[in-house]
């Protein structure tokens, strides 16, 4: 299922309600599909803030006397998806209650894969699950769709249902096999939601340790004092933000910011998946700000490299323009420092499912914050794609 676009195919587009479930081929289907899915994890809890799992930093903690709060999942955004109201529940089903519920049992355990005749079933009872998800919008409902979509044929889909399985169950074995398999998927997006959502459940799970590898430096000089790319989460050995040919680099590079730092001694933090991750990246570009003189200067940053930039500006890293492409929010853990930096700029896309995954907020509501959202669905990497940067004229917006 092609989930990039690169100029090559049509944008998706949201498909409502319960006929969302009644096509299992069409791209913009199954996106929704995979929205729906991770949505009710956000909306059956609503108890997921992340704890500070590295307390001794020496970086200053963030205000906590701010207003301003993120927007979850903005309203105009589940209508245009159909999403039904949801209460917080609390109840909990173990996989042969829900699968009671489809009306089906199962003879021998399950794997991350499902067969041919487990895909067919799933595609012939997932419309009838849906009409009654949307019908009437419980736990019992929610927990039966889920249990369906493990059994989908696509692995987008059923990573999806397998993230927001474990707020609704007691038995999470078949959907943590579910993401531990997905986190090698050869698709980027369904790679991004499995890792994401294993490791928010599971961050010492070792099926994510090789998302952390590094990429390769460049050999050749090109200094700069004005601009960098800060990657985001298991996207340190990605090409695409990497010096000298990484696609985006390449784009900023020739026609946005003709200095964009591109020596071999570039700045690169682990990408993992965790506050203390994050803390340690914001304290290392810190140090190299400031040994590199480049107090000032702009960052262009993606994902929860938004993050790591925010905490390096509490942490005294004056920066010009910052930059944030698909920033999950979590406010007011992660916040600019207003008073070092002098212009703060949000691009995103509508129901991105990586911060779905993620559970953060999908937009800021701070007016020192100027906020962009792409006429694009679901794809976290579209805000780093230079096809939409030229687009949607996104230089004429920072």
């Amino acid at each position: 299922m092609p989930t990039r676009s690169r100029g090559r195919v049509s944008q998706p587009q949201p498909v409502a309600g319960a006929k969302a479930f009644t096509n299992f081929e069409d791209r913009d289907y199954l996106l929704s599909q995979a929205a729906t899915l991770l949505l009710i994890g956000t909306q059956i809890r609503r108890d997921t803030p992340i704890r500070l799992r590295a307390p001794e930093t020496r970086l200053k903690a963030a205000p906590t006397n701010l207003v301003a709060a993120p927007d979850p999942v903005p309203s105009s955004d589940m209508d245009a998806l159909g999403f039904p109201d949801m209460a917080p529940q609390s109840a909990r089903f173990s996989s042969e209650e829900l699968q009671g519920m489809l009306g089906k049992r199962f003879a021998a355990p399950r794997s991350a894969r499902p067969t041919e005749s487990a895909k067919r079933n799933a595609a012939a009872t997932l419309p009838r699950i849906a009409n009654a998800f949307y019908k009437e919008a419980t736990p019992a409902t929610a927990g039966a769709l889920l249990e369906a979509s493990l059994e989908h044929a696509h692995e987008l889909v059923r990573v999806s249902a397998a993230s927001s399985y474990f707020d609704l169950t007691v038995t999470p074995h078949r959907a943590l096999a579910v993401l531990e398999k997905g986190v090698s998927s050869a698709d980027p997006l369904t790679r991004q939601v499995a890792a994401h959502a294993l490791a928010r459940l599971d961050p010492a799970n070792p099926a994510l340790n090789p998302l952390l590898r590094r990429g390769r430096r460049p050999t050749r000089l090109n200094k700069s004092h004005t601009s960098t790319i800060i990657h985001g989460t298991w996207a340190r050995g990605s090409g695409w933000w990497q010096p000298p040919s990484g696609d985006f680099w390449k784009y900023l590079k020739a026609s946005v910011d003709p200095s964009l730092y591109g020596a071999a001694n570039r700045f690169e933090w682990s990408g993992g998946y965790s506050d203390a991750a994050r803390s340690l990246g914001g304290s290392d570009l810190h140090d190299w700000v400031a040994a590199q003189g480049l107090a000032g200067l702009d960052l262009y940053t993606h994902s929860h490299g938004g993050s790591v930039a925010m905490l390096a500006n509490h942490a005294g890293t004056a920066i010009g323009k910052l930059v944030m492409l698909s920033c999950p929010v979590h406010w007011p853990k992660y916040t600019p420092d207003f008073a070092s930096v002098k212009k703060v700029v949000s691009v995103r896309v509508h129901l991105d499912l990586v911060i779905l995954a993620d559970r953060g907020g999908q937009k800021f509501k701070d007016a020192k914050i100027s906020e962009n959202v792409l006429p694009l669905w679901f794809d976290h990497f579209a805000t780093h794609d230079p096809a939409n940067w030229v687009k949607y004229n996104i230089p004429a917006k920072l």
